[in-house]
């Protein structure tokens, strides 16, 4: 009974000193989810054109996305700080579920590590920048209301990230698609230099990213005969330069960009504009984007590029305590390139949000919105509602109109 104390004190001990031992971790992250109906039944569907890179998003969004951030800050040596950061992700888009249910219902979820790798940052030899290894989202470059990612190059990779040479900070790294076979991936090399001050409250960035097939012939055992080499993938090169400006055009930011891709036939060349203000209790987002895409069927030679054009805005009010008032309205054409007809999409959305505080991007927000979409007949004849679910049961129509309820929130 005497050593009881004892064992007590030393465990009590123990206890603090692995409380003690623990390494900071911040808590992140983003998530989505909701639930709607359409007018003619069943759940929500959301509109799109195919052949369009982009939708506008407001009360059009039908997946559950969550995404959980933990990052732990494990030492310091030499000024530098390391860490892990650790994203797991919960996904569900509506059309990507099995034949059973033909994509429909939120029972078939996508669990994956999104982001999991090391970095140390405000490294010396490396201009104050940062060394990092594994898998995340890299060269994220987004726009807003319709969610479009600019530049983009997820996967599994490593890197020198924001090493400060004056003029702008300077990142390359390597990265692959982790889901490709391991005879035949991709490998690409991005390199970007940001925050160059080229005029007063203004920088530009330029990003810059080729890429190349890694291949060699599949060796399995069977099926029996010679080893199969896989179809050769042309090189490719993207170069994307972008302007921000922050308050010249009535106060607010302003992003301007143009890029050009190629991968053997396929040519992309875009040009993007982008401004965000506020008026009052008021904030205004508008978007405008023009692509045109080259492309050649390999087989036939026809031509099955196609040119885009978008242009939409958003609207967020306050009206009082935690409520806002949201109106978005945005247009799609797309016009396929060997005589096809020229397809319109055109979507608008009113909603109704509680928030937690009167700033637009106040999150958490609970938003209850109505979606009204109209398209032309060279949609419904082709198809070209680039939503599955939507064609099942918008696809006799030139319209179609959605009711629902989206949280979102990100801390």
């Amino acid at each position: 009974m005497k050593t009881l104390p004892l064992f007590t004190a030393l465990a009590l001990a123990g206890a603090a000193g692995s409380a003690l031992a623990a390494p900071p971790i911040e808590f992140s992250g983003y998530f989505r989810a909701g639930v709607g109906i359409n007018t003619r039944g069943g759940n929500q569907v959301c509109y799109g054109l195919s052949g369009a890179d982009t939708k506008f998003r407001l009360g059009n969004e039908c997946d559950y996305v969550v995404e959980p951030t933990f990052d732990a800050k494990l030492a310091e040596y030499e000024g530098s700080d390391w860490h892990v950061r650790v994203m797991p992700s919960v996904y569900k888009g509506w059309d990507s579920g099995n034949a059973a249910n033909n994509g429909n219902g939120p029972d078939q979820l996508t669990t994956r590590f999104g982001q999991i790798y090391a970095y140390g940052q405000n490294i010396s030899q490396l201009a104050n920048g940062r060394v990092w290894a594994g898998r995340r989202f890299y060269n994220r470059l987004q726009t807003g209301i319709n969610d479009q990612f600019l530049e983009n190059n997820d996967g599994n990779g490593a890197g020198v990230e924001d090493m400060d040479l004056g003029i702008g900070k300077l990142s390359v790294a390597f990265m692959m698609d982790p889901n490709n076979d391991a005879y035949n991936n991709r490998f690409a090399l991005p390199i970007r230099m940001t925050g160059i001050k080229d005029m007063p409250n203004g920088e530009l960035s330029i990003y810059v990213t080729p890429s190349k097939q890694l291949k060699t012939a599949n060796q399995e055992p069977t099926p029996p005969g010679p080893a199969v080499e896989p179809a050769a993938q042309a090189n490719g090169l993207a170069v994307g330069i972008y302007q921000k400006l922050n308050g010249v055009i009535l106060g607010g930011d302003t992003l301007f960009g143009v890029k050009a891709d190629k991968q053997g036939e396929l040519k992309n060349t875009r040009v993007v504009f982008q401004q965000g203000m506020s008026m009052g209790g008021t904030a205004i987002d508008f978007i405008t984007e023009y692509r045109v895409r080259k492309n050649k069927d390999a087989l036939t030679g026809a031509d099955t590029g196609n040119k885009w054009f978008m242009i939409g805005a958003r609207t967020d009010t306050h009206l009082s305590g935690p409520f806002r008032f949201l109106a978005e309205v945005g247009h799609d054409q797309v016009k396929p390139d060997g005589g096809g007809a020229t397809q319109n999409l055109t979507k608008g959305t009113l909603a109704v949000a509680a928030s937690a505080g009167k700033e637009a991007g106040s999150r958490p927000t609970v938003r209850l919105f109505v979606t009204h979409a109209i398209w032309n007949d060279a949609v419904r004849t082709a198809g070209g509602l680039s939503s599955t679910n939507t064609r099942q049961v918008f696809g006799d129509k030139k319209s179609g109109t959605s009711v629902g309820v989206q949280a979102e929130s990100w801390w």
